[in-house]
């Protein structure tokens, strides 16, 4: 996903023992934290997830388009 033509990207840390889908959902929580928008972007992206299967999205592509609808960009600040 492109906020104002940069490229968003969530990290997994291949060195923690904690699965990476969790890592991914832990950063975009992050992200939306500092606007209290935590729920918003976590229904953002079960409603997006319900479509994902369909079209062999991961859950990082999930994730980021849940931010990109809430308007976060990668530092956690609103567009």
């Amino acid at each position: 996903m492109d906020f104002a033509g940069k490229k968003m990207k969530l990290e997994v840390n291949k060195n923690s023992p904690r699965p990476s889908d969790i890592q991914l959902v832990e950063q975009a929580l992050k992200m939306a934290r500092p606007w209290g928008l935590e729920a918003e972007v976590m229904w953002s992206a079960l409603i997006a997830a319900a479509e994902a299967n369909e079209h062999g999205r991961t859950m990082e592509e999930v994730l980021v388009e849940a931010l990109d609808e809430w308007d976060l960009n990668k530092e956690g600040k609103g567009q």
